[in-house]
């Protein structure tokens, strides 16, 4: 039993660290393109995603410059 345990808690750590840091927006702020979670800045609001690197930089130098549109919340 102490065999499955093990891998199962370490498991659900790791999806809980990934849903923790899920962006909480859609589109990029920079481009108005898709986001993508891979580029991503932590922000006092959460992770803010971008569509590209160069966006990611752009927003990083200047973040009030551009404005983040938050997802929507499903009920």
């Amino acid at each position: 039993m102490k065999k499955f345990l093990l891998p199962w808690i370490l498991s659900l750590a790791a999806a809980t660290t990934v849903l923790a840091a899920w962006p909480i927006n859609d589109i990029c702020p920079v481009d108005g393109k898709n986001a993508r979670p891979i580029y991503r800045v932590k922000t006092a609001e959460g992770f803010v995603a971008f569509c590209c690197i160069d966006c990611q930089s752009s927003f990083e130098k200047s973040p009030g410059k551009y404005p983040v549109k938050k997802k929507e919340v499903q009920k």
